[in-house]
């Protein structure tokens, strides 16, 4: 199990209530959220690598087992595709890049797991994982309960596997659920994804607002997951909280 040293990783022990990074009924009306991704008419940077400005690295092999909604199972499963392995993230333009690597390739069907022990037949069908900002500096506003304060604005991808692969964010939690949100924008899929261990996304700056306040320096964290036809979190890797310095314009 990870030790997390920072004030803001309250916001890691995840609870039922955000479960699946705030997806499922995200807006409070029965629908699982955004489907798909945008593509944005702007070019992508040639050297991707020269935009990374933040990097975590976070070791394989190392879930954890959910605060909620995991199997019974005595110690985490092994399941690489959920495991991350590494964030990096960078400004460039008016854009948002999030490259996420993974200890295993992403699935592009229904993965089926054998029974094995204590662990049962099942077959996982989608994964997810988020960014979450304290835009603001203040545990006390956005979304919160259950010990999990100040988160007010995440950046999710979602796969389904052999299905759909969703890129969004959604910010602004008036009433401290994460499920009732003031806003959101669709993001966009570059390299990566299902078939792939790693994938790049980007998301347009000027549609978050003050919920991404440019020229500031702000604490995030984030997890990954995936689910199965058992168990909500079937798998679970959450990672080790840093700063990021959102560049002025």
């Amino acid at each position: 199990m990870k030790t997390m040293t920072r004030i803001f990783l309250v916001f890691l022990t995840i609870t039922a209530m955000i479960a699946c990074n705030g997806l499922g009924d995200d807006n409070g009306d029965g629908n699982q959220g955004p489907t798909g991704y945008t593509i944005f008419p702007e070019p992508w940077p040639a050297d991707m690598s020269a935009v990374y400005t933040a990097h975590v690295t976070d070791a394989s092999a190392d879930l954890d087992i959910a605060p909620g909604g995991a199997p019974p199972y005595s110690s985490p499963v092994d399941y690489p595709p959920v495991d991350v392995t590494g964030v990096s993230m960078g400004i460039e333009g008016d854009f948002l890049y999030i490259r996420y690597d993974f200890g295993g390739v992403l699935p592009e069907a229904p993965f089926a797991v054998a029974a094995s022990g204590e662990v049962e037949q099942q077959t996982v069908e989608h994964q997810s994982i988020s960014i979450n900002f304290n835009s603001d500096n203040d545990l006390s506003t956005g979304a919160g309960g259950e010990g999990i304060n100040g988160i007010d604005i995440f950046f999710a991808l979602v796969v389904e596997y052999g299905i759909e692969t969703s890129v969004y964010a959604n910010y602004g939690f008036p009433d401290g659920d994460i499920h009732h949100h003031q806003g959101q924008t669709i993001g966009e899929l570059g390299e990566g994804g299902p078939g792939h261990a790693y994938v790049i996304l980007r998301y347009k700056i000027s549609d978050l607002g003050p919920y991404f306040p440019r020229g500031t320096t702000r604490e995030f964290g984030g997890w990954s997951e995936a689910e199965s036809d058992l168990y909500h979190h079937f798998a679970f890797d959450p990672w080790v909280a840093d700063f990021f310095d959102i560049a002025a314009e």
